[in-house]
């Protein structure tokens, strides 16, 4: 993120470990207080309970942050960022919800994102049915388009991002190729997501194979 010249951010920890690795490089980083502290750093990919648990705690803290008045645009640690996607970003109306907020304290946002808390909180499973569910109706009754959709009741509009642009760990076999970084920029990805694999060491093992793992040397743990 400092390479690309973004540094107002901050990073919510799930579990204390990451939580702990944060402090020592001297990130900004807050341990969510509503995730339980026996969360598991190995077993809690996607499909385990404790996925389905802690997946849910991102669309509650986003909605506290909008509470708050702040733009938010929320980021996976499992995202490889090759761009600042914060221009295209900002150039949506207000009133859209995409990857992050346009609009100063926006009303129908919070609210929006309100019913998906309250969604989730019922549900057995992740966080993803509650989203798509609450917002694009059930079947995606709320389509307006091939890649948007409106919430009746908050007349908030949902618009997903170009795949080409902000392509997940299965479009188009991106993480198959043989040089997974000259492909995506060939094709203007501003990110690239690691999901589509189940399981921490997997998703480690196949970014740094493909040279997506970069950690600043520079930077030195903090002695207490």
């Amino acid at each position: 993120l400092r390479l690309l010249q973004v540094t107002n951010f901050i990073i919510c920890a799930l579990d204390h470990e990451t939580y702990q690795f944060s402090v020592l490089q001297g990130l900004p980083v807050f341990h969510d207080p509503s995730t339980q502290r026996n969360t598991s750093f190995d077993d809690c990919h996607f499909g385990t309970a404790c996925f389905q648990r802690v997946t849910k705690v991102k669309s509650r803290m986003v909605w506290k942050i909008l509470k708050l008045g702040y733009n938010v645009l929320l980021s996976d640690v499992d995202v490889y960022w090759f761009g600042n996607p914060l221009p295209l970003l900002y150039s949506f109306r207000p009133g859209v919800l995409v990857a992050q907020l346009d609009e100063y304290n926006d009303s129908s946002t919070v609210a929006a994102m309100e019913k998906v808390v309250k969604h989730a909180a019922t549900s057995n499973l992740s966080e993803q049915p509650s989203f798509y569910d609450t917002l694009c109706g059930e079947g995606g009754s709320y389509r307006i388009s091939d890649n948007s959709c409106v919430e009746p009741e908050t007349n908030l509009t949902v618009h997903f991002l170009d795949r080409n642009l902000f392509p997940n760990g299965a479009y188009i076999n991106l993480w198959q190729k043989k040089n997974v970084k000259k492909t995506c920029m060939m094709k203007g990805c501003l990110v690239l997501h690691n999901n589509w694999i189940s399981g921490r060491m997997k998703k480690l093992d196949r970014r740094i194979v493909s040279g997506l793992w970069e950690y600043d040397t520079s930077r030195m743990c903090l002695q207490r």
